[in-house]
């Protein structure tokens, strides 16, 4: 077989893997079926003839990319139903899954803040004492707690 009509196949199987793969409606399947169900080869293993199995997972990976554009309409609906159990049913986890999904909220996202000195002192300066005093106890009980 020449080298062209390797490369032509080769492209040509690659492109029939990755139609197959990025469609959300097809089932997965293993390589071994793929290369006798999708590329219609009669041996499970002629698959590993065409492709490495760096190439095979570079395949899957492009394939997994496009099949999470196709399920953005679908993903709409998720949203729809975890909005609608957080505010009609007044549940607890799913409203926590809502703030981390769609405000990127975490109980891990701390803020850390080096205090420097002389910006608190010009701060506390034009605050008025009994928020100094709040201020004060807040960052000392921050502290305690480490």
């Amino acid at each position: 077989m020449s080298r062209t009509k390797d490369t032509t196949i080769k492209k040509n199987n690659y492109a029939k893997l990755l139609d197959y793969m990025s469609d959300p409606k097809n089932p997965t399947l293993t390589r071994c079926q793929l290369s006798t169900q999708v590329l219609g080869y009669v041996q499970e293993h002629t698959i590993y003839a065409q492709f490495s199995p760096d190439e095979l997972n570079e395949i899957e990976w492009e394939a997994l990319r496009i099949r999470r554009k196709r399920y953005a309409s679908e993903m709409i609906k998720v949203d729809k139903g975890l909005l609608k159990k957080a505010i009609h049913d007044g549940n607890a986890a799913e409203a926590k899954l809502a703030y981390q999904k769609f405000e990127g909220w975490s109980e891990k996202n701390t803020l850390e803040v080096g205090i420097n000195m002389e910006i608190l002192s010009v701060i506390f300066a034009v605050l008025p004492p009994e928020y100094v005093t709040l201020i004060k106890e807040a960052l000392l009980a921050n502290k305690n707690k480490d």
